[in-house]
């Protein structure tokens, strides 16, 4: 009886849905028909957005660098992955002192409405510092879907000398980890049972952030005292 009423109403109703229950739970009500076949991967990919725009964002740390990204990720039903694009991104990445492979993690952080922020993330896999071969772009596939994209760019520094710098591009994960990580969230304490391949960040994850946050309070109480 519900495909009979207008699109605009069933699209309202299962975005009322995707509210009340979880990801992998709606996912399934792709099944009932054709329509909603098609309507549900447009309100999974609103309620996702949505989710990261409130208190929500993406973090990916490797190399002891830690690269945010606030804008919304893009959708591909075909490859039921999601892509953030970091193409705007002016920081540069830093190389290591060693070609140690390190664990390449996307953590989701949550400060809002909670009293402690907290960030779970999905172990993807080992990555090594990019090796640009026969064009600017190096990607690592972790796996049939997920994969992160480096670009290789030439500028000129402060002397007029052209220095190779290489920047994070992409980064692509499969839908059902971003839903996994983004239903565990919605609970204001952590999960003491996860699947495998996710875990919450411990000290040693949360020490860069601390570290850059006394660096920016330091700074900035010292630019004032100097007025």
């Amino acid at each position: 009886m519900i495909q009979i009423l207008p699109n605009e109403l069933q699209i309202e109703i299962l975005n009322y849905v995707v509210i009340e229950t979880n990801f992998q739970d709606f996912c399934t009500l792709r099944i009932v028909c054709k329509k909603w076949n098609a309507f549900v991967p447009l309100v999974m990919h609103k309620a996702v957005v949505s989710r990261l725009n409130s208190g929500l964002k993406l973090e990916l740390t490797f190399w002891n660098d830690t690269k945010t990204k606030k804008l919304a990720p893009t959708y591909n039903d075909y490859t039921k992955t999601f892509t953030f694009q970091f193409d705007n991104l002016d920081d540069d990445i830093n190389e290591p002192l060693n070609d140690n492979k390190i664990s390449f993690i996307a953590f989701v952080k949550r400060s809002e409405d909670v009293l402690f922020p907290t960030k779970l993330g999905a172990e993807l896999g080992d990555l090594t510092f990019p090796d640009f071969v026969n064009n600017d772009m190096c990607i690592y596939e972790f796996d049939n879907r997920s994969n992160v994209c480096f670009k290789q760019e030439t500028k000129e520094d402060e002397e007029g000398k052209s220095i190779i710098c290489v920047k994070l591009y992409s980064f692509t994960i499969e839908a059902w980890k971003l839903f996994y990580i983004l239903d565990c969230l919605k609970f204001d304490t952590e999960i003491s049972s996860l699947r495998e391949g996710f875990r919450y960040a411990d000290w040693v994850d949360w020490w860069d952030e601390y570290c850059k946050w006394w660096c920016e309070y330091f700074y900035n109480n010292f630019e004032y005292n100097t007025l």
